[in-house]
């Protein structure tokens, strides 16, 4: 059973946390600490923690996520070998109704957070598909509002509790029974971005994908090329959580949208899986790598997506060199 949250207390607990941020010497025009970063996000789980003490409520990721932080924190590892982030999900009910249906939010870290928006979505198995991608665009836009710098999750979590109502519909049992809505479109979306680095979006590219049942392919680096496929309402929930990461750039380069009725979707694949592909990446600058792009060239011609190559780069492809 939820436990009823009193936001009044929770708030003013936020609001002397936030303080932290003062005696930590946080400074936005500054390069951002991750271990101080990293401090304020324990100390943030923690507060969760003990706001939400049931597992029904408050669910971590990977439980060692908070020990392996610690480890770095305390100089037991080297950040390099920090592979983790803290990741969690929490039932926010409504605070104006008395039903329990509610929303699971979904929450991720990035190590630079709250220098950085965190990564937040919802799940909801009770909206439509038109509600629940507007809940998500106006709990992006509302986190956006945020100042950066300053923790923020019971921020969201009581905007969700304050605003989840306006969009769940729900269904008297005297209506006539709802018809299922069959999504069948079958889409493609070929993502560019400017630069594919980070360890954690890599695998978000990955782990996300395989959640939806979408099948294509990632190349990291410098461009970052993203290509997904699979029903519609999929690939434009990988597209809605992919641009609310934060990037230098991140852009659409084609969408491709076919109604296949009752056919099976497998036969409209390029793609057997969603895997991330390396082509023989070279060194540049700093942390900047670069792919062979002629052995990409050479992956898109054998998929019949040749014409993408002059799409993302505005030259024709060559055939890698043996």
């Amino acid at each position: 059973m939820l436990i009823p949250l009193d936001l009044g207390s929770c708030s003013y607990l936020y609001r002397n946390f936030n303080k932290k941020m003062d005696d930590l010497g946080y400074d936005e025009d500054n390069d951002v600490d991750v271990s101080d970063m990293l401090e304020l996000q324990l100390s943030e789980v923690e507060m969760l923690t003990s706001m939400f003490p049931s597992k029904e409520e408050f669910k971590m990721d990977d439980p060692c996520t908070v020990a392996a932080i610690r480890s770095f924190l305390d100089g037991k590892m080297l950040y390099e070998y920090l592979h983790k982030r803290v990741g969690f999900s929490i039932n926010v009910t409504s605070v104006s109704s008395d039903s329990k249906v509610g929303v699971e939010l979904v929450c991720n870290f990035p190590h630079e957070y709250p220098h950085v928006a965190p990564v937040v979505f919802t799940r909801s198995p009770l909206m439509n598909r038109e509600n629940h991608q507007r809940l998500n665009e106006d709990l992006s836009e509302f986190i956006n509002s945020i100042e950066r710098g300053e923790i923020c999750i019971f921020s969201v979590i009581e905007w969700l509790q304050e605003n989840v109502d306006q969009y769940l519909v729900t269904i008297e049992k005297k209506d006539a029974p709802s018809v299922k809505e069959v999504d069948t479109i079958f889409a493609r979306l070929w993502i560019y971005s400017h630069h594919i680095y980070s360890k954690f979006k890599r695998r978000d590219i990955i782990d996300w994908a395989q959640e939806l049942k979408l099948t294509g392919f990632s190349l990291p680096g410098k461009p970052g090329v993203i290509c997904v496929e699979g029903y519609s309402r999929s690939v434009e929930e990988y597209w809605q959580r992919l641009r609310r990461q934060n990037w230098k750039r991140l852009v659409i380069k084609e969408k491709e949208d076919q109604d296949i009725g009752d056919n099976d979707i497998k036969k409209y694949y390029k793609f057997d899986n969603f895997e991330e592909k390396v082509f023989d990446a070279r060194g540049g600058k700093g942390r900047e790598y670069h792919m062979d792009l002629g052995k990409l060239f050479e992956f898109l011609e054998k998929r019949g997506c040749k014409h993408i190559f002059s799409l993302y780069f505005g030259v024709d492809g060559k055939m890698a060199a043996d």
